[in-house]
């Protein structure tokens, strides 16, 4: 495919910068959208940046859609309470239907969603998720985050738009290496909570370069399609750790979660304590993290042409960037 124009929001974020450094990499233009400065993109050839509130300004985004083949929709939160996801995830997405829907003709949208929606919990343990899993029954037990992109897909899926749902797993990269599958972590101190199944990784500049992949490609049908994005050759728990080398925590206590999963259905059944819960005392919070699970990213490959990192690889360039 020749040169396009490609809208990416939420660019001055850990996955949007370098989804904008690949798709230069591929020769597009990109038009960045950023929230507060656009120092981080002075000087870049090909690259128009605006600052604005995505959530909040939405004559300026109908502005931003001028001549934009596709959409990389990366602006979202990743943590805080269902108000700060409404704030910073729900409401942007809105302003983008809004602004989509009146663009002549109508770009292709790729959303980075997330590998959360999927319901480990109705497979059996050691199960293989890809794309034709179960998606969450049960939002209200799990997490603000896991709630909002499950419902940031239904309105998108709802809103006649065609292109990708992307599912990353955990992206992980310079500066960004730990994550929630492993356990609490208190200093040196990790309770690694059990071994077995795999820890679904995506190094983030993969990721980058499968968003472009798919703003370059078209849907095989109608409206969204999704594709999980995760590493080859994934790790478990015990090999991630052991990647890490040096920057893994001194001390690593293991404990069954299935330990962990009985305490947290007992205390589940008080009331009013359950909502008052970290994830990992609440049952599906705690089994969506931690209960054994394999991962597949065949459909990403077949339909996007992409090759993903395999993780050894991934965690070696993670780390020697880092230093």
């Amino acid at each position: 495919m020749g040169a396009m124009t490609l809208l990416v929001t939420g660019a001055g974020g850990f996955i949007g910068r370098r989804t904008v450094e690949a798709a230069l990499a591929r020769g597009h233009k990109v038009r960045a959208l950023v929230r507060q400065s656009c120092a981080p993109f002075a000087g870049m050839p090909d690259v128009e940046c605006i600052a604005f509130d995505l959530g909040r300004d939405n004559g300026a985004l109908t502005k931003a859609f001028k001549d934009v083949d596709a959409v990389i929709h990366c602006a979202a939160a990743l943590g805080g309470d269902d108000a700060a996801m409404e704030r910073d995830t729900l409401a942007p997405t809105r302003s983008l239907i809004q602004a989509m829907s009146t663009t002549a003709p109508m770009p292709r949208l790729v959303l980075v969603g997330s590998i959360a929606v999927h319901d480990a919990d109705a497979l059996p343990e050691n199960a293989l998720i890809d794309e034709n899993g179960p998606l969450e029954h049960a939002p209200d037990a799990r997490d603000a985050y896991t709630r909002a992109k499950l419902a940031q897909e239904e309105m998108l899926q709802g809103a006649g738009l065609s292109g990708w749902i992307a599912r990353p797993g955990a992206v992980y990269g310079p500066g960004r290496l730990w994550n929630a599958h492993l356990g609490p972590r208190l200093g040196p101190l990790l309770v690694r909570l059990g071994d077995a199944g795999q820890i679904p990784l995506v190094a983030v500049e993969s990721c980058a370069e499968a968003l472009v992949l798919a703003a370059e490609t078209n849907p095989p049908g109608p409206g969204l399609q999704p594709v999980i994005l995760v590493d080859d050759d994934l790790p478990d728990r015990a090999r991630f750790l052991s990647a890490l080398g040096p920057k893994a925590p001194a001390i690593v206590v293991p404990l069954s979660w299935r330990f962990l999963d009985r305490l947290a259905t007992g205390l589940s059944r008080v009331p009013g304590l359950a909502t008052r819960l970290p994830g990992l005392l609440r049952p599906r919070p705690l089994r969506a993290r931690m209960r054994p699970a394999r991962y597949s990213n065949a459909h990403a490959k077949a339909v996007l042409g992409w090759t993903p990192t395999r993780f050894d690889q991934g965690m070696r360039d993670a780390l020697e960037a880092r230093a």
